[in-house]
This record gives C-alpha cells, sequence and structure tokens, in this order.
C-alpha cells in the first residue's frame, strides 16, 4: 500500500491499487538476457570476443548513466514500499467525505479511512462498493442506481438519500456523490463520494419546525397582519386577518390578492402614496376601512412600516392590522367617535388634505390620494417633498399659491381656485382653502378641499358646443325661410320669361340658365333647413341616382381639390321611400368624413344598387 507524507507524518489509505508496482516477469527477462549475452563469450573468437565484451560493457554503461540521470530528475524511483510526499493525496487520504474509487469491472481500486468509517468496515477486507454498501431500502436502491447510471453515461450527479435505521435506531441521511473519473472515457474509473448528513437535517427539520412554530404564534395572534410588495401585491396574510374579512387562506389563488381587493374606497391609493422615505424607515399610521369578502366595511388601524430606497422606492412593507370595530362600541365615547371621524374621513368623496406653513402636504384622505395619486408619486414630489402647488400646472400655481398664503395667514373668505392638475393637463379640480386656528393642529396652518371637476369641465364645453351649435342652427333656419322666399320668386320670374320667350330665341338659354342655378341654390336651401332641424320630416319616394346627380357639385366643394368624387350608379334602382332632407345631411357628412380622413388626396366613391 501507498503512503502520503505531510508534515513528517505518514499516512496509509486502507486501500490504494491505484499505483503500479513492480514486475517480477520484467526482472527474470533481464537477468536471462545478460546470461545468454554472457554464455555466448565462450563460443566467439578471441579477437571478437574482446570486442564483444568492450561493446557489451559500454551499452550496460550507456543504461546504467541513463537510470541515474531519470532518478536524478526524479522520473524513474526506486521502489521502497512509499510514495513520494503528495499533499493533495494526503487531503483525500483524511478527508471528513469518504471516496471511493472503483475501476470499469466495478472493483475497488480507492477508499480513504473515511468511507470505512461510514459504512462500519473495520478491515480493507470489509469494505464494499456502495451498490452493495446502500442496498437494503428500496428507495436507496432506486436513488443508487440514477447514479450509477449517470456515472455510466459519463455524467455527475448528487442526491441526498434516507437510509432507515437498526430497530432501535434513528434513521441517516447521506448526500452521495458521483463522477466519471474521466469524462471522456465512458467506461473509465468511477469516483463516489458519501457524507453523513444527519445533523445537518436534524438541523434544518429543527429550524423548519420553528419557522412553523413562528408562523402559527404570527396566524393566531389578536392582531391582524400583511405583507404587500411595490406592485401592490399582498404577498402574505395571517389567519387572524383572513377570518376578520371571511377570507379562506386555502382557496386563495397562487396570484394572491391585490391591496385594492382588501381595502374599502379609494384605501389603496392612501397607502400607496404615502409620503417616502428615501434610504430609511417609515412607520405610518392610517386609519380606514378595510372590506369583507361580502362587501362589508372593517373599521381597522394600520401601522404600516416600509422600507425605502436611496431613490424612494418601497419595499415589501410590514403592516399591522388593529381590529376598530369593538372600538366603535366601546363605552368611552371619546375612542368611539374618534372610530366615527376616521371612517368619515376616508370615506367622503372630496378630497381633504392638511398643508403645514412651508405649503407642503401632510395628512390626506382616500379622496385626495385618488385624485392626486399620479401627481403625488411624480419624481419631484419625491425629491423635494410634496407640495401643494407641485400638484397643478405650472400656470395655475400664481392664483393658487395667493389662495395658500391668505390661509396661512388665517384670512377668511378665500374664493375657490380652478386649476388644471400636474401632468397631461386632461385633468382639472377646484381648491377650497380654509386656515386652521391656532392649537387645532400639530403644525397644520391650513386645509385644503378639492374637487374632481374634470367630468363637469367635460360638460360644460360639449353644452357651450350644443349652445353654438343651436345658435347656428336657428340662424341658418331663419336666413333659410327668408332666402326661400326670393328663391321662389326668382323660379316663378324665370319661368314666366320662359313661356314668353321662345327656344330659338337669343335670350332663352340665359334665362334657362337663371332658373337652373335657382333651383340649385333651392337644393342648398333645403340642406340648410335639414341643418338647422326647422322642418318637419316628410318621407316621400326619392330617386337616389337624381338624388345623388343633385348633390354632386355641393359635394365636389366640400371634397375640395386633392379629393375626388366618383359616382357610379347601378343598373335598374328601384325608388326609394325617405325623408329627403335627412338623406342629403347623410350623404354630406360622409363628405365631410371624407375630406377629414384624407387630407394628402383620395378618391370617395358613391355607388348606388338595388
Amino acid at each position: 500500500m501507498a503512503a502520503s507524507e505531510v508534515d513528517g507524518k505518514s499516512y496509509e489509505p486502507p486501500i490504494d491499487r491505484t499505483h503500479r508496482s513492480g514486475s517480477i516477469g520484467l526482472v527474470v527477462i533481464v537477468a536471462l538476457a545478460l546470461v545468454v549475452a554472457m554464455l555466448a563469450v565462450p563460443f566467439l573468437a578471441n579477437e571478437w570476443a574482446e570486442r564483444y565484451l568492450w561493446g557489451l560493457l559500454a551499452i550496460l554503461a550507456v543504461v546504467g548513466v541513463f537510470a541515474l540521470l531519470a532518478s536524478a530528475a526524479g522520473i524513474l524511483r526506486f521502489a521502497d514500499g512509499r510514495e513520494r510526499n503528495d499533499v493533495t493525496k494526503a487531503i483525500v487520504d483524511r478527508g471528513f467525505e469518504g471516496v471511493l474509487v472503483t475501476d470499469p469491472a466495478g472493483r475497488i481500486a480507492y477508499a480513504n479511512q473515511a468511507y470505512l468509517d461510514l459504512i462500519g468496515a473495520t478491515r480493507p477486507e470489509d469494505v464494499r462498493t456502495v451498490e452493495r454498501a446502500f442496498d437494503g431500502d428500496p428507495e436507496v436502491a432506486e436513488a443508487i442506481y440514477r447514479l450509477a447510471q449517470s456515472a455510466r453515461d459519463g455524467k455527475k450527479l448528487g442526491e441526498d438519500v434516507r437510509v432507515p435505521g437498526k430497530p432501535g435506531e434513528a434513521a441517516r441521511w447521506f448526500r452521495i456523490r458521483v463522477r466519471p473519473l474521466d469524462p471522456e472515457r465512458r467506461a473509465g474509473a468511477t469516483v463516489w463520494t458519501a457524507a453523513d448528513i444527519t445533523r445537518d437535517r436534524e438541523r434544518q427539520e429543527n429550524i423548519f419546525q420553528e419557522l412553523q412554530h413562528a408562523i402559527d404564534y404570527l396566524d393566531h395572534a389578536p392582531a391582524g397582519f400583511f405583507s404587500v410588495d411595490a406592485a401592490g401585491r399582498v404577498i402574505y396574510l395571517n389567519a387572524t386577518l383572513a377570518g376578520w374579512l371571511d377570507h379562506d387562506l386555502a382557496q386563495i389563488g397562487p396570484a394572491g390578492l391585490k391591496l385594492s381587493e382588501l381595502v374599502a374606497g379609494d384605501g389603496a391609493k392612501l397607502i400607496e402614496t404615502l409620503s417616502p422615505t428615501p434610504g430609511d424607515i417609515a412607520l405610518h399610521v392610517v386609519d380606514l376601512d378595510l372590506k369583507t369578502k361580502s362587501g362589508r366595511a372593517f373599521p381597522v388601524r394600520l401601522l404600516h412600516k416600509i422600507a425605502y430606497t436611496n431613490d424612494g422606492t418601497p419595499g415589501a412593507s410590514r403592516t399591522l392590522v388593529l381590529n376598530r370595530e369593538s372600538d366603535a362600541d366601546d363605552a368611552d365615547a371619546l375612542r368611539s367617535a374618534e372610530v366615527r371621524f376616521a371612517r368619515f374621513f376616508n370615506s367622503t368623496p372630496i378630497a381633504i388634505a392638511a398643508i403645514d406653513p412651508a405649503g407642503r402636504l401632510g395628512r390626506s384622505n382616500a379622496a385626495f390620494a385618488r385624485v392626486f395619486g399620479d401627481a403625488l408619486k411624480a419624481t419631484d414630489q419625491k425629491e423635494n417633498g410634496r407640495s401643494l402647488l407641485g400638484l397643478v400646472a405650472e400656470r395655475d400655481r400664481p392664483a393658487l399659491a395667493e389662495a395658500l398664503t391668505a390661509a396661512i395667514a388665517r384670512k377668511e373668505s378665500i374664493p375657490p381656485v380652478e386649476a388644471t392638475l400636474a401632468g397631461d393637463g386632461s385633468r382639472s379640480a377646484r381648491f377650497f382653502l380654509s386656515p386652521v386656528e391656532d392649537g387645532e393642529g400639530d403644525g397644520e396652518t391650513a386645509i385644503v378641499y378639492a374637487l374632481d371637476i374634470t367630468e363637469a369641465k367635460h360638460l360644460e364645453r360639449q353644452f357651450a358646443q350644443s349652445q353654438k351649435m343651436n345658435a347656428v342652427g336657428q340662424l341658418a333656419g331663419g336666413i333659410a325661410h327668408d332666402f326661400n322666399n326670393v328663391l321662389n320668386a326668382i323660379i316663378l320670374a324665370s319661368d314666366f320669361l320662359l313661356g314668353n320667350h321662345r327656344p330659338t330665341d337669343p335670350s332663352f338659354a340665359d334665362i334657362m340658365q337663371i332658373k337652373q342655378n335657382a333651383n340649385r341654390a333651392a337644393a342648398l336651401v333645403r340642406q340648410l333647413l335639414a341643418f338647422s332641424r326647422r322642418q318637419t320630416l316628410r318621407p316621400q319616394v326619392i330617386a337616389l341616382g337624381d338624388a345623388i346627380s343633385d348633390l354632386s357639385m355641393l359635394l365636389r366643394r366640400l371634397l375640395g381639390e386633392k379629393v375626388k368624387l366618383d359616382v357610379v350608379h347601378g343598373r335598374d334602382l328601384w325608388p326609394v321611400r325617405a325623408d329627403l332632407s335627412q338623406f342629403e345631411q347623410v350623404v354630406v357628412n360622409l363628405a365631410v368624413n371624407a375630406r377629414d380622413a384624407m387630407p394628402d388626396g383620395g378618391t370617395l366613391s358613391i355607388r348606388t344598387r338595388n
């Protein structure tokens, strides 16, 4: 057996057949060759015998010199029952993990002392391979088979196996790994390593049990608890809070709940827009209503603890939930009033917030977070503190600043201010500011009330546009009636003149042109009457082709020079019963829409068919 030396101490592994021993056959062959060479001397002539001996001696001298040089260089070593000092081999020999090397035939080529201790072998003759040492349990045998198959395929694999103990003994855990010694050779030697990890497993199981106990304590604590990530997803909810809100933890899907599904009204917006403290851990106390699964309001107080990064990005929260429903029925009138005020404050649809002397926002309700949530999350608001003026557009800030100054100065009867909200400029709000009397607030000098008037502004613009269109329609209707009377007189006069002139008269063509132009003007009057909606609907039988032809001149003017009009009439058109003015209005609207849709030019094709 080979031995390794470290610090002057010799370590001998129980089994080491990895080194090659000397061959006695080779020694016999070399000896026979020398004997034959010496016996050949008497048979040589005297003059050849001397030369032969000198040549043989020269060959042996050369071999001896090369042997000495190889020995000095470390290429050739003289066997003395000991290997040279090899630190790497000593590490394996005295390692904590059991190491076993098997040859391609499955025979043991190497095993260190740790492996013997692991399988309980007292002598080298008792050493068994991994397959034989762990073949008592079917589950273990299955794992060993997978490891052996992986080694045959030239792959590495490791598994943790549980070996049942003898009667009265606890089970043991082993971590077994296998790898081919030479991955390029599929049928080469195999290296097995095994380690007893029973203590590690016991420690992990103890930690897991302690964690389960901690979770059980937290789940059944007398207060609710939940955690929310930066995206508003509830990543943990204890059993106490789930019971309060009638949620079954076993039925909550892998996607979990959203914060908006737990908080009533706009309370989720209020939590999401809390003032951040970059690089610090902040604790916010919020009174609001949660909602049960059935939709019932549940008053609570949230102790919302959250850590922020240096750029103000929030992390996962740690939120303690205190049940305030019992406080609402408490005999203490002051506490009951506090609970009711918190619920009213956060449930009101009017946005309310407190203002400090520097114009920064303090406490606010859920409606305020809903109306100004996007502006409160803006980068400049995070960096410079939440400012009231930062919520509105730049052009409306002077008027709001003047009202804010008056409120801080405790002036009464401050007129409301209408301003466009910061952002895309599509939303507006009306601000009411009132001063706070001395001693009524902690650093609060004014209260701001805000109403979102975006929809009201939109309706106001629509109503103004409607009034404008009605006025234009009335004007067009009045002009059309008067102009229609003038056209009737022109048409009658032209008819009278045509009756007094023959077609051969030179003036007949001019009079006919006057009548045609008057008829076209009468068509325009009908369209104006249809636009003004002043005339009664009178369905009549109309020919589509004739109606489209009469409108073609007006349509070309509406379309302009870039858009061409293409009218194609179908065959055998049947008359259609409809109101002529409405039909003309539909065609005119079609032309206007086509002109707006093709600013770079195109063709409007109108095809009439059955």
